[in-house]
C-alpha cells in the first residue's frame, strides 16, 4: 500500500500532508495498532483525530533518542475511508532500540509471517537509547497514579455535561462546548497511549525473556489473564445478574419480547417489569452506555443513544442456558526472582491501557452528543443539507459553516465527492481474493489457551443476534462493544488482532479459548461448520473429517 497524498478528497491526513521521498520501510497493513480507530472512518472523525494519532506515535518514539525525521513520518493513515497502518516503520524504529519486530503483539495483516522469525535483543543499539527508556520508565512509573486520578475526573465531568440542556444552546455556544470537549480529550489521550507503549514493550521483554528460559508459548497467556479491575470486563456481572432476575420469572419470554421492541423501556414499565427497566438502565447503560462499536467514528451512535445492540446480547445470554464459563484459569509458576516485576508491570499496564480508554470515553460520546443537536439545529436552518452531511465534513469546515452559513454551497461539493468515494469503496471493496488452503489448517497467533472444539458463526458489525452456547464467533476483527457475547462463545477467530489488542485482553478474562491474525478467516470458514480450536499452538483444523476427541 504506497501514500501518495495527491488528492485530499482521496486521502485524508487530519490537516498535515506528508510529502517527500518514499521510505523503502512503508509497509502499510489493514491491521491498527491499539485498536484505536475502527475499521472504517468518515472524514470529520478522522480530521478530530488522525494527526492527534499520528502525533502521539511520534511522541512514544522521541522517548528513545531517535533523530528529528520521526516529527515528519506517517503512522497512520486513511483512504477512502479506511485505516492503514505503518507496521514495517513502526517494526524499523523497535530494531533501532535493539528490540526485536512488534508484529506479534500489535497484530496486523504481516503478524504471522513475522512471528517465525529468531526474536533477538541488540544490547549496544538498547545501551544507546538507554537515556530515553530510562525517561519513558519514569513516566510510566507515575502513569497508575496519574490515570487513576483522570478517570474520577473524567466521571465528575460526565455527570455534570449530562445537566446541561444542549438543545437550549445556539449553534455558536454548542460549537464552543464542542471545541472544548475535543481539546480535553486530545489533552488525556495520551494516557491510553501511554500505556498501550508500556504494555507492548513490557509484553514483548515478558515474552522474550520466557522463550529464553524455556517457556512455550502458552506460559506468556496463561501469566497475564485473570488481571483485577479491568471496567469492561465487569459488565459479566451486570449481565449475570440481570439474567438471575429474569430466570425464575414465570413472564421471563413476555420480558424478553419487550427488550425486543423499540420501545422496550416503556413495555417494560406498561408490563409491570419496573425492577428489570431500572436495573438495565442503571447498571448497564449507566456504566457502560458511554461505549459501542467504533467508538471513534462520530458518526456511530453509543449504547446509550442507541442500546439495540445491547439488547440483543442480553436477550441472547438470557435465552442460553449455563452460559458462563466453567473452565477454570490455568495457573503457572515462575521464578519471581527472574519473573515477578515483569509480570506485575505487564499486567498492571494491560489493565491501564483498557479502563483508560473506557474513561476517556466518556469525553468521545459527550462529543457525539453535541455533534447530534448541532447536525439537527444546521438541517432545520439549511433547507439542502441532508442528515448525514456533517460526517463527510472536516472540522475546519463545519467551523466555517457554523461562523457562515452561506459557505454550505462550497462546503457540499467537497461532501458530495467523498460520498461518492466511500458509496464506491463499500460496493466494490478492492481488497484481494481469497485463496483457500489445500490443507484444512488455518493458523494465527494464540490469545488465550484452551482446546475447543466448536460451531461456527461468522459474524459482521451488523449483527444481530443468534449466537449459540458454545458457538465459535469468527469475526474481521472484535471492539469491546462484543463484550457480553464472551459469556456464550465456547471460541473466538479474528482476522486481525495480536496478544494485547482489546480482543484478547477480554478474552482471556473471559477465559474463551482465542487466535487472532487468522489470514482470511472469515472468507474460508463457514456458518456451520465444526472445527478444533486450539488456543496454545494458535491452529485451527476444519476438516470435518479430522479427530475432535
Amino acid at each position: 500500500m504506497k501514500y501518495n497524498g495527491k488528492n485530499k478528497n482521496e486521502l485524508y491526513t487530519g490537516g498535515k500532508s506528508y510529502p517527500g521521498k518514499k521510505s523503502p520501510f512503508d509497509v502499510w497493513t489493514r491491521g491498527n495498532v491499539a485498536e484505536a480507530f475502527p475499521d472504517i472512518m468518515t472524514p470529520l472523525s478522522w480530521s478530530l483525530w488522525g494527526e492527534t494519532m499520528n502525533e502521539l506515535l511520534r511522541n512514544a518514539f522521541r522517548y528513545y533518542s531517535f533523530s528529528s525525521e520521526v516529527k515528519e513520518k506517517c503512522f497512520i493513515m486513511l483512504k477512502n475511508g479506511k485505516l492503514y497502518y505503518n507496521i514495517g516503520l513502526v517494526n524499523l524504529y523497535m530494531k533501532r532500540i535493539g528490540l526485536f519486530s512488534m508484529d506479534e503483539i500489535v497484530g496486523g495483516e504481516t503478524a504471522y509471517k513475522e512471528k517465525k522469525q529468531k526474536r533477538r535483543i541488540h544490547w549496544l543499539k538498547f545501551m544507546v537509547h538507554l537515556p530515553g527508556s530510562i525517561k519513558a520508565e519514569k513516566n510510566n512509573g507515575k502513569l497508575e497514579a496519574e490515570s487513576r486520578l483522570k478517570w474520577r475526573e473524567f466521571y465528575r465531568y460526565h455527570k455534570k455535561w449530562a445537566e446541561l440542556d444542549y438543545n437550549s444552546m445556539n449553534l455558536d455556544e454548542l460549537f464552543h462546548l464542542f471545541n472544548e470537549r475535543i481539546v480535553y480529550g486530545k489533552a488525556n489521550m495520551h494516557l491510553h497511549t501511554d500505556a498501550t507503549t508500556a504494555a507492548f514493550s513490557k509484553m514483548a521483554m515478558l515474552q522474550w525473556k520466557l522463550k529464553k528460559n524455556g517457556y512455550d508459548d502458552s506460559s506468556l497467556l496463561k501469566l497475564v489473564n485473570d488481571i483485577e479491575g479491568i471496567e469492561m470486563a465487569e459488565i459479566n456481572q451486570h449481565m449475570e445478574l440481570l439474567k438471575n432476575m429474569i430466570e425464575p420469572l414465570d413472564q421471563k419470554q413476555q420480558i424478553l419480547e419487550c427488550l425486543k421492541g423499540e420501545n422496550w423501556k416503556q413495555s417494560l414499565m406498561d408490563s409491570g417489569f419496573t425492577q428489570v427497566c431500572i436495573f438495565i438502565e442503571e447498571n448497564l447503560i449507566g456504566n457502560y452506555g458511554h461505549r459501542g462499536k467504533n467508538e471513534l467514528e462520530i458518526k456511530e451512535p453509543y449504547w446509550a443513544e442507541n442500546p439495540r445492540m445491547l439488547l440483543n446480547m442480553i436477550i441472547e445470554r438470557c435465552e442460553n442456558k449455563e452460559a458462563g464459563r466453567t473452565r477454570e484459569q490455568e495457573k503457572i509458576n515462575v521464578e519471581d526472582k527472574k519473573f515477578g516485576k515483569l509480570i506485575e508491570q505487564s499486567r498492571t499496564f494491560t489493565m491501564l491501557r483498557e479502563n483508560n480508554k473506557h474513561y476517556l470515553y466518556l469525553i468521545i460520546a459527550e462529543i457525539k452528543r453535541i455533534i447530534r443537536i448541532i447536525n439537527t439545529k444546521l438541517c432545520s436552518t439549511i433547507p439542502q443539507m441532508e442528515q448525514d452531511d456533517i460526517y463527510f465534513m472536516e472540522y475546519e469546515e463545519l467551523g466555517r459553516l457554523i461562523g457562515d452559513i452561506s459557505e454550505f454551497e462550497k462546503i457540499k461539493a467537497n461532501v458530495i465527492v467523498r460520498k461518492k468515494i466511500y458509496s464506491e469503496f463499500l460496493v466494490k471493496c478492492d481488497e484481494p481474493e481469497t485463496k483457500t488452503p489445500g490443507k484444512k489448517v488455518l493458523r494465527g497467533i494464540p490469545a488465550c489457551y484452551g482446546r475447543v472444539t466448536g460451531r461456527v458463526k461468522v459474524i459482521n458489525h451488523n449483527y444481530a443476534g443468534d449466537i449459540k452456547k458454545g458457538d465459535i464467533i469468527v469475526i474481521k476483527s472484535l471492539d469491546i462493544s462484543w463484550t457480553p457475547l464472551f459469556s456464550v462463545a465456547g471460541g473466538l477467530v479474528t482476522e486481525l488482532g495480536g496478544i494485547l489488542s482489546h480482543a484478547a485482553i477480554i478474552a482471556r478474562e473471559y477465559n474463551i479459548p482465542t487466535i487472532v491474525n487468522v489470514e482470511n478467516a472469515t472468507s474460508i470458514l463457514k456458518n456451520g461448520d465444526q472445527i478444533v480450536l486450539d488456543g496454545e499452538t494458535g491452529v485451527i483444523h476444519y476438516d470435518k473429517t479430522i479427530s475432535t476427541s
